[in-house]
């Protein structure tokens, strides 16, 4: 609830500005200043708060208490006349609701990035994950062994069919997740692990990790190395002649310059222009096909600038929320590169440089 002035959208957009656009400004470089408009701007916003009442529901919605945190921490960087009423208004909400480091998201709340989410952890039983909620109602987690790898189910979420449709299907450029499963839910994709998304007419998304990803001269042309136990690796094939686009979501794990920080992300719609097939022999000895498909970029839609903006502070945030709870304890390992590609194994660089190069050395299509 606010009384009077900037309603709870106008703050969160407030406290949006403050943490995308003008820190990031001022810690660019240490010459760098903001202009006289915009700190009379920002320094009049402060001081209308001061006679705004904001509740603890909409500082969470907001995150205005931690925009302002931030602008506390970087000293002289901001005049007195904004960390000065940033710290009284600190103050005053701390006086009030307790430590401001509580007021956090609801992750899986209602409308919450994780809403619907369930673990699947060590046990081999149902049972709560016992972590206290806001609303007082735990999680139901389905247990499996230690030596599984971790894994979600999803309440909620869209049928199948939504996921296999061309184009952005509602989705924006710069679209963020936590977690596969979140983007499962919201049927961007089918299946909260990486690969590709396909039926019988073609496939229609593909999202990435590790080392899927390989980086071409072109900007906006890339090439993507499939699994080759992805049953969609076929379906892909048929984008060739069908030009039909294919959303592209990169993971944090994966390695390149345009993986977001953390989460996944929607980066936008490629053309399938050409694949390759050859026999190889994989890290393990083993006869293996290598399915390579070159990408690239729709250029009728939002630029990957765009998508480059995510994740924002306020995603950032959940993320660090997510990670502190129990429920991401057992996945940190996961979550981090898997043991599929790191970065230090010589012996699978060594292997990828000589593999992942020759594309051409094998059967080449395009049109």
């Amino acid at each position: 609830m606010i009384a009077g002035g900037p309603n709870r959208d106008e703050l969160r957009t407030w406290s949006q500005y403050i943490r995308d656009t003008l820190i990031p400004e001022l810690k660019d470089g240490t010459e760098v200043a903001l202009a006289p408009s915009i700190i009379e701007e920002v320094r009049s916003f402060l001081y209308e708060l001061r006679t705004t009442y904001v509740d603890v529901d909409v500082l969470r919605y907001s995150r205005l208490h931690t925009a302002l945190k931030e602008v506390c921490v970087m000293g002289d960087r901001w005049p007195t006349t904004i960390t000065l009423p940033a710290k009284a208004l600190l103050r005053a909400w701390e006086i009030r609701y307790g430590p401001l480091k509580d007021i956090t998201a609801d992750l899986w709340g209602p409308g919450g990035r994780l809403e619907g989410l369930m673990k699947l952890t060590d046990a081999g039983r149902l049972s709560h994950d016992g972590i206290p909620r806001r609303d007082s109602s735990p999680v139901m987690a389905i247990i499996r062994p230690k030596s599984t790898k971790s894994s979600w189910s999803v309440e909620g979420r869209n049928e199948p069919s939504y996921a296999m449709r061309t184009g952005h299907n509602g989705f924006t450029v710069g679209d963020w997740w936590i977690k596969p499963a979140a983007a499962y839910r919201d049927g961007i994709i089918h299946g909260s692990t990486n690969g590709i998304t396909a039926d019988v007419e073609g496939a229609y998304a593909i999202f990435m990790t590790d080392n899927e990803e390989v980086k071409t001269s072109e900007e906006n042309i890339f090439r993507y190395w499939a699994s080759p136990k992805d049953p969609g690796c076929l379906q892909l094939m048929k984008n060739v002649h069908s030009r039909k686009l294919v959303r592209v979501l990169r993971s944090w794990r994966l390695y390149s310059s345009l993986a977001p920080k953390a989460g996944l992300r929607y980066d936008g719609l490629y053309r399938v222009s050409g694949y390759g097939v050859k026999l190889i022999v994989n890290i393990l000895g083993e006869d293996e096909w290598q399915y390579t498909f070159v990408l690239e970029r729709y250029r009728d839609q939002a630029g990957l600038d765009r998508a480059l903006c995510h994740p924002t502070a306020d995603e950032m945030d959940d993320w660090r929320d997510y990670k502190q709870t129990r429920d991401s304890i057992s996945d940190d390992n996961n979550d981090e590169q898997s043991p599929a590609f790191q970065e230090g194994d010589k012996k699978v660089m060594d292997w990828m440089q000589k593999n992942v190069g020759q594309i051409g050395s094998g059967v080449f299509k395009a049109l």
